[in-house]
Order: C-alpha cells, then sequence, then structure tokens
C-alpha cells in the first residue's frame, strides 16, 4: 500500500506540525509573562559646552548620571538578551521630540539584570542637538529595553522618568 518512502515523508510532516504548532505556542506565551521592570536614572550633572566645529558654535552636553534599574523581572525561560538603554527625551521649539541615547548596554544572563552603576557619563555617544545650540531646554531621562527572545516576537518598553533636568547656560569653553 504505502512504501517506506512516503511513511517517513508523512511521520516528517507531522513531527514538523508539531514543532512549529510548540514553537507558536512559545512565542505568544512569551508575550503574556513579561512583567514590568523597575528602573529610574538620577542626573547627577549636566554641563554645556560650546566648541567651534567646522566654523559654527555647537553646544555639546556632558551628562553623569547614576543608574539603578532592576531587569530580573523581564528575565525567563524564552530570554535571550536584552538591549538596554538610557535616553534623554526634550522638546525644543523646532521639534516636538528629540531623542538621544547616552549609555546602552546588552544583558544576556538574569544575574547581570540589575543594573547599578554609579556617575556614568555619556563617553561612547554625543549628546548634541539637530540644532547648534539647545537653550532653554528640560529634558527627561528614561531607561528603554528591548528583550529578544529565543523564538517569538521582539518586545519592547521604557521605564518611565519621573526625574525632568533643565539645561545650564553654556560655559563657553573651546
Amino acid at each position: 500500500m504505502y512504501n517506506l518512502a512516503q511513511r517517513a515523508n508523512a511521520i516528517f510532516a507531522f513531527a514538523m506540525t508539531v514543532q512549529f504548532g510548540l514553537l507558536l505556542a512559545i512565542a505568544i506565551s512569551s508575550l503574556y509573562i513579561t512583567s514590568n521592570p523597575i528602573g529610574k536614572v538620577d542626573v547627577n550633572e549636566l554641563n554645556i559646552w560650546l566648541y567651534n566645529y567646522d566654523n559654527k558654535e555647537t553646544e555639546f552636553a556632558f551628562i553623569e548620571m547614576n543608574i539603578d534599574a532592576d531587569l530580573t523581572s523581564l528575565f525567563n525561560w524564552n530570554t535571550k538578551q536584552l538591549f538596554v538603554a538610557v535616553v534623554a527625551e526634550y522638546e525644543t521649539k523646532s521639534h516636538e521630540l528629540n531623542q538621544v541615547v547616552l549609555w546602552d548596554s546588552i544583558i544576556q544572563s538574569k544575574e547581570d539584570a540589575h543594573i547599578k552603576e554609579d556617575k556614568v557619563r555619556n563617553e561612547k555617544y554625543e549628546f548634541v542637538d539637530i540644532t547648534p545650540k539647545f537653550g532653554e531646554v528640560k529634558a527627561n531621562y528614561s531607561i528603554y529595553w528591548d528583550l529578544m527572545p529565543y523564538v517569538g516576537f521582539l518586545v519592547s518598553g521604557k521605564t518611565e522618568s519621573i526625574q525632568t533636568f533643565s539645561f545650564p547656560a553654556p560655559n563657553n569653553n573651546n
């Protein structure tokens, strides 16, 4: 009736159907077990310097902050890694929303998911506005995270910042 190749094909097709069904169940279930993490960014110091860049005066901001974020609740059996970033968000007259990444990290284990760092500076990324001057700007500092699962959908979120920090007048150091 059926030869060996047809029976092997039927068994293989059934096994693949079951496997993809399990992967789909894992992907959907991991969306519901992700909880909101606890995190905050405390800005200790914010300085603005004027630099002559391409014959234009441009303001650069240098910030020192403390980061305290407990992201362990994001780790479960389907979490491969987390991408975490501290972002400054502010509004100017010319643009409603400006976002600048100040610090980032990739976390690959639950043991490293509680971030507690003091006096972190934005050395990796420049903090500069699209316009040459910041002006009278008040910025909010939030922690953004992207959860990368083994199977399923990328989940993103952020911890809301309650701290607003005003930019000081530039120091006029060249």
